[in-house]
């Protein structure tokens, strides 16, 4: 096959993906594949052939979906028109959701200066509400640590007094025995 010929064509890793996603327990040699992906090449060929013809007899310019449907009747195809009108459907079904979802970003009916703005009150809100917390933990920690100074400080003035009150207070007579 000529590149030209090659453009024309469905692409092969995505004709043997379909091959393997629809028959998944049956091992195909790669002859085999080709065949089917030539078949294949070759009816929507023939379709497309067919589907311009029928344009054509309409003295229309741009082939519509009601010309595909027609072309497969003319082939022998017919039984096929429902499943194709309902994989229509889905398809339209999904571009018109992309389509709403794009001009919904595209214009969500607020202007950008207006967006931008009331971004920037969010972010200033936010950072005001994570300096309170940010506070509110510093007072939390400062207050934490006072608490463990005041009773590092009460356990060192209980170790200071457990001596004096094991051996009794002294008196000044006492302490003059020790000279």
């Amino acid at each position: 096959m000529s590149d030209n010929d090659e453009d024309l064509c469905v692409p092969k890793s995505a004709m043997y993906k379909l091959i393997k996603e629809l028959l998944p327990q049956v091992r195909l040699s790669g002859d085999a594949k080709d065949l089917i992906v030539t078949s294949c090449n070759e009816f929507i060929h023939l379709l497309a052939t067919e589907a311009n013809l029928v344009c054509e007899n309409q003295s229309k310019r741009l082939i519509l979906p009601d010309h595909v449907l027609l072309a497969l009747d003319n082939l022998g195809f017919g039984e096929y028109k429902n499943d194709c009108v309902d994989v229509m459907k889905q398809m339209q079904e999904e571009v018109d959701k992309r389509r709403r979802i794009k001009n919904k970003l595209d214009k969500p009916g607020i202007p950008q200066e207006e967006l931008l703005r009331q971004q920037n009150l969010l972010f200033a809100e936010a950072r005001k509400q994570q300096q309170m917390m940010d506070n509110k933990e510093e007072w939390q920690r400062m207050q934490q640590e006072a608490q463990q100074a005041l009773q590092r400080q009460a356990s060192l003035n209980q170790e200071m007094l457990n001596p004096v009150l094991k051996t009794g207070i002294t008196t000044q007579d006492d302490d003059d025995n020790y000279d």
